[in-house]
């Protein structure tokens, strides 16, 4: 059981971040967090994993309960990161891509239909750098086994032969392929961890994914979450685990103060059945897990947004934006919910001449707004009388001038910041993209890193400006002055104060007045 101490520490982190997620976001609407259970202890299976660090906040905001992540081992060893995770009492796992090396040499099958399993290395090192336990992992994800014995230094052999396409390709290439070694990893002390949460009656959240990415559908789930729900179940038949599937939408995840929704879904019971299954082991044992992963899959497919494509996405969601409903507006969480099912009607019926005659129509109507540059919700404001658009786009363009003019202070003391966290978090984004076999354009890193750099800019750069505004009253001459008399006789200290209150003060406002500007145009 953990101290009160690390609670207490826990609470205090959990208060700060959500608060600072708060701000990056304009609106984090949330669906039926009725259905997390009270007590007792909980897994939240957390999908998709379009947001790096910020996807375990938004949670943490909306679960009344205290949550512990399954955090990559590899991002609590860094000094930042590893420091705030410990904090908020995060379980470290090791994943084979962060202990992966570069292998010596290249490797290839020399004859895939006699020896399958024997890998032939070129000017490699095998007994060196490889031992029995440990996995080859190809390029770009093409394939990975597990090494059973090493001959020599330019032999070895794998315990199943690598079938896919992809991996056959470069294997059987005249110069072979560029490959990885991967040391065994013992996720026993995880397992142990993750087993003590649940008979201590907590919550721990997963995101099964095992990494976070930017496509538009799930990435198959990783085996892991359903050994540790049969397996604490398989140890203590009275633990009570439910697994509480948990959907995360986007409304431009990247983007300062853009909007998301968290769904959750129907808390699922761990079956005793696979239970008994799974203690049986072997073949048994990875049937139970097979099954209760795709009941997981299943409950994520509820609260989630799937397509196979991005022009899908971008499809759906017009066709969302153009239905009107009778009576009333639909708020953010219903228009994930209506998304959702003409995402389920779409998959069932897209084949159907009425459906594709629709969807033609709907490209159609998508080029019209590209070529008149102009947004879907601004088409219903287009049928107006030449005196009421002459009258509307007064009051509008008089409104944005005073709204620009109370933002302008604000957004002129920002701009390093806007400018900065701009370039740092697309460059961070391409070093992603370069590393990963499933990000398509690293959009899922580019807001945890423009926070990450605002918190150490905005306040070193008010700081800044503080101190330049005591230096000011402290060396300009008395007429220029004359407007805030008195200022010179106050101490350092109190301008100091005041000048870091008032550029907060003129952010805040560039912000609230920014968005109403926004929202004009």
């Amino acid at each position: 059981m953990a101290s009160p101490e690390s609670f207490f520490i826990y609470d205090l982190f959990r208060a700060f971040w959500t608060r600072v997620v708060g701000l990056f976001f304009r609106e984090i609407a949330e669906r039926n967090a009725h259905l997390i259970p009270k007590t007792g202890p909980v897994m939240f299976v957390v999908a998709p994993h379009h947001n790096q660090f910020v996807d375990p906040v938004i949670l943490l905001m909306h679960a009344a309960r205290r949550v512990s992540y399954l955090t990559a081992a590899a991002s609590m060893r860094r000094k930042f990161i590893g420091f705030y995770g410990r904090c908020l009492r995060g379980i470290p796992v090791e994943r084979q891509q962060d202990l992966a090396k570069k292998g010596v040499g290249r490797i290839k099958l020399e004859d895939r239909y006699a020896e399958p399993t024997l890998i032939t290395g070129i000017d490699t090192r095998f007994t060196e750098q490889v031992k029995a336990g440990m996995k080859i992992m190809l390029p770009k994800d093409a394939g990975q086994s597990k090494v059973v014995e090493v001959l020599s230094d330019t032999q070895l052999r794998i315990a199943k032969e690598m079938k896919e396409l992809s991996a056959l390709e470069v294997l059987t290439q005249p110069d072979g392929s560029a490959y990885k070694v991967v040391p065994h990893i013992d996720q026993d002390e995880m397992y142990r961890s993750v087993y003590q949460r649940f008979d201590n009656g907590e919550c721990v959240g997963i995101f099964p994914e095992g990494g976070s990415h930017d496509r538009t559908e799930m990435l198959p789930l990783k085996a892991g979450v359903t050994i540790m729900a049969l397996g604490a179940t398989a140890a203590n038949p009275d633990v009570g685990l439910k697994i509480v599937p948990t959907g995360l939408n986007y409304f431009h995840p990247s983007k300062f103060r853009s909007r998301a929704v968290i769904d959750f879904g129907q808390p699922i019971d761990v079956p005793p059945e696979l239970v008994e299954k799974y203690k049986r082991g072997g073949s048994d044992m990875r049937e139970a897990c097979d099954e209760f992963l795709q009941t997981v899959s299943e409950g994520l497919k509820q609260v989630t947004l799937n397509t196979p494509d991005l022009e899908t996405l971008r499809l759906i969601q017009c066709g969302r934006r153009l239905y009107q409903p009778n009576l009333h507006s639909l708020t953010m969480a219903q228009q994930v919910e209506l998304t959702r099912r003409f995402i389920k009607g779409y998959d069932v019926y897209r084949d159907l001449p009425e459906v594709k005659e629709l969807r033609e129509r709907i490209e159609d109507y998508n080029m019209q707004l590209r070529y008149y540059g102009i947004r879907d919700h601004q088409v219903s404001t287009m049928q107006v009388g030449r005196a009421e658009a002459g009258a509307l786009f007064v009051w509008r363009l008089v409104w944005l001038v005073i709204m620009g003019l109370v933002a302008l202070p604000g957004t002129v003391i920002n701009t390093p910041v806007f400018v900065i966290t701009g370039v740092v978090s697309k460059s961070k984004a391409r070093a992603a993209l370069a590393a990963s076999t499933v990000k398509v354009r690293a959009r899922d890193v580019i807001a945890t890193w423009k926070i990450l750099i605002a918190l150490v800019l905005v306040p070193s750069l008010y700081t800044v400006y503080s101190l330049l505004a005591v230096l000011f009253v402290r060396r300009a001459p008395q007429w220029a002055l004359a407007a805030i008399s008195g200022v010179s006789e106050w101490s350092s200290f109190r301008i100091y104060a005041w000048a870091w209150a008032l550029a907060a003060f003129m952010s805040y406002t560039a912000l609230v007045f920014g968005e109403q500007a926004i929202d004009i145009v």
